[in-house]
């Protein structure tokens, strides 16, 4: 019990902060506008129901890279801006928002072609508009847009990038309220009063009647302030951040073409017209309104009204999801997952420079305590999208991390020596990272293609096929603890029995690698023959996942064959990690192939980066092999014999291999930061 105190006080502490973030939902003093109850409403993006604030957040994260804003509020200083604040002040205060710097640029000649700061990163919509670079932005991207993609050089698809979260901008600012709209709750109470005599005028000016000519300009005004020239983009399926907020018995409408079915409807009858606007919209306006003019009570008083027409009137289930997904939001496992698994990787990695447990003990306890909240994340993802984990790459690195986790800790509950944890909390870390990565394309829960709209598929090969995946970055991750713990052994005890335990996890995973990703591979083939009518199609995708069959399998007849031993099943369990990184990620942007749906091509860099990494690695594995612990070369049975050379060449011809590949990664990363182009 004693040992234990330390680890269980650990974990203790830190599951109460993360479930902090479950429990205290973000509130706001009472006589302020309740923006957090106003991010709860239900609209209709992407396919789905989801919260206003899911909304602010995901266009948040494609604009700024972060699903939060940090600026100064009325000359203050820098604080961090829940994302629903923003989205709020650019319906309401336009003029406001359009000072505040949300948009991320990283390219230098970009930067430079719009005479912006080079210092800075964050830009406003004056910033990025100012002079003529609106109308230089609008030819550009013009021009971009129609030249294919894969020939878009990286400064036109950066450019192309800043159009499109202009456009993201502009089509949010307009959702919630009128593009021209000044006090959008008075106009429609003005429009409303004179309806009738407005319809009179209008009528009369058509026909040369008498009339009133003051009404019929007041009339006409109102109309065109309220009616979007632009109207019925924002009914059509498919573009991008123009929610529908306002439910219309089973279905739901944009604002601007509900305004327009409202005054078309009072208008087409032949006398006494009288107009009635949706109660929803009716809110909307008023809640606009009062925020702009910073009226708590007023914006909270119609945000209840609202609320409780939704109960009133069947939009129950849709309010009790859209609650919950704000505080899934608000409680963001995944992100406390990553902090989790870098303290739990530091942990384990402490326990090999001390002869104490407890470090390594409190390292599995927490990434345990990680893997029940990564995999309550997992389960509320599916709950909210009615599918099962891995719907698109997003979801695939997040299953894949929490396979890796899972096979981790049974890695450490066989062998107790800091392995698995290490393996663990590395893997979990990475992949959550790439995934925050590839959710900077919008919302992580869209709607399916219509190839992908099976759950049983998705819960057997895509599934099956993923835990392949995972178990074969934990094979090449452990070996890489194989080398880094050789490269340290003159620091950190590496002896013939850690050797032998580390090795024997290495081929175990890779035959449980080896069953998952064939058996998953064969399903994938029955579901292409259901789907598009053949079994094979040597589709990218489809030759990617035989790779990792064919490497995976490789690494086993050669083990059992004895053309490789130790060494040699590290090497080749380390470029397994490139195989299935590239069959994985790699495939999807090459943008050709039934498989290419939905994924994106940004990551390219970072894939190289890894890919390099991973030369780098098992090129210094067989370096190590090549040189004794004493720093001596030595001929090793299977290197000599397999490549027939000296010792001295071997170490030459692996030193270059390491330079070019860490001279790639070089290059690649400072290409994946914006740094060279």
């Amino acid at each position: 019990m004693k040992k234990l105190s330390v680890p269980v006080v650990v974990v203790v502490v830190v599951a109460l902060w993360a479930l902090m973030g479950l429990v205290r939902i973000p509130k706001v003093a009472s006589e302020q506008p309740d923006i957090y109850g106003f991010g709860q409403l239900p609209v209709l993006l992407d396919g789905r129901i989801q919260p206003i604030d899911s909304t602010a957040r995901n266009a948040m994260q494609v604009i700024r890279h972060k699903s939060t804003g940090r600026y100064a509020r009325n000359g203050g200083e820098e604080k961090t801006i829940p994302a629903i604040e923003w989205l709020l002040e650019l319906a309401a205060k336009p003029n406001v928002a359009l000072t505040r710097p949300v948009f991320r640029i990283d390219n230098e000649e970009i930067k430079d072609n719009l005479r912006l700061a080079k210092d800075e990163k964050h830009f406003s919509v004056n910033d990025i508009t100012a002079g003529d670079n609106f109308e230089r932005l609008a030819r550009e991207s013009g021009r971009i847009h129609s030249k294919d993609a894969s020939l878009r050089t990286p400064y036109e698809k950066s450019l192309k990038a800043v159009a499109d979260s202009l456009l993201i901008y502009q089509r949010l600012s307009k959702s919630f309220r009128p593009q021209h709209s000044a006090d959008f709750d008075s106009e429609l109470t003005q429009l409303e009063t004179i309806f009738p005599t407005g319809m009179a005028a209008v009528r009369a000016h058509e026909t040369n009647a008498e009339h009133n000519e003051d009404d019929h300009h007041q009339f006409s005004g109102l109309i065109e302030t309220l009616i979007d020239p632009s109207i019925r983009d924002g009914d059509r399926s498919g573009v991008m951040f123009w929610p529908r907020i306002i439910p219309v018995d089973t279905s739901w409408q944009s604002l601007s073409t509900n305004l327009l079915s409202s005054i078309s409807t009072a208008a087409s009858a032949e006398s006494d017209w009288k107009i009635q606007f949706h109660p929803a919209t009716k809110a909307y306006a008023g809640m606009i309104s009062a925020y702009a003019k910073e009226e708590g009570e007023t914006f909270n008083n119609k945000l209840r009204e609202y609320q409780d027409y939704l109960k009133n009137n069947g939009f129950t289930i849709e309010l009790s999801k859209t609650g919950k997904e704000f505080a899934f939001n608000n409680f963001d496992p995944f992100y406390k997952c990553e902090i989790l698994y870098v303290l739990a990787f530091l942990l384990a990695c402490g326990g090999w420079l001390t002869l104490a447990k407890w470090p390594n003990q409190t390292a599995y306890y927490l990434i345990a305590l990680a893997a029940v909240i990564h995999t309550s994340g997992l389960i509320f993802r599916m709950w909210l999208e009615g599918r099962p984990p891995v719907t698109n790459l997003y979801s695939a690195a997040v299953f894949v991390g929490w396979g890796a986790v899972i096979l981790g800790l049974i890695l450490e509950r066989i062998y107790r020596d800091g392995i698995g944890n290490v393996v663990a909390s590395s893997v979990g870390f990475v992949t959550l990272l790439v995934a925050g990565g590839l959710s900077l394309s919008g919302d992580t829960m869209e709607m399916l293609q219509a190839v992908l709209d099976t759950n049983f598929w998705l819960a057997t090969h895509v599934v099956i096929i993923t835990i392949g995946y995972a178990a074969t970055f934990v094979a090449g991750f452990l070996a890489i603890v194989y080398v880094v713990r050789d490269f340290v052994a003159n620091k950190v005890p590496f002896d013939k029995t850690n050797r032998s335990s580390l090795t024997k996890m290495i081929y175990g995973i890779v035959c449980f690698a080896t069953l998952f990703s064939f058996v998953g591979t064969v399903l994938g083939g029955i579901w292409a023959d259901q789907s598009w009518g053949r079994f094979w199609g040597w589709d990218p995708k489809e030759n990617g996942a035989l790779m990792i069959v064919i490497w995976n399998a490789a690494i086993l007849h050669a083990r059992w064959g004895g053309i490789i031993r130790e060494r040699g099943l590290v090497a080749m369990a380390i470029f397994g990690n490139a195989v299935t990184a590239w069959s994985f990620f790699g495939t999807n942007m090459l943008g050709i192939g039934l498989h290419s749906y939905g994924f994106m091509d940004k990551a390219f860099a970072w894939l190289m980066v890894f890919v390099c990494m991973q030369i780098v690695m098992l090129t210094g594995g067989l370096m190590l092999g090549t040189l004794g612990q004493a720093g001596k070369p030595v001929v090793q049975k299977s290197g000599q014999a397999a490549i027939g050379l000296p010792p001295v060449a071997q170490l030459v011809i692996e030193a270059l291999v390491i330079v070019a590949s860490f001279a790639i990664t070089i290059f690649y990363l400072l290409k994946a930061l914006g740094i060279w182009l």
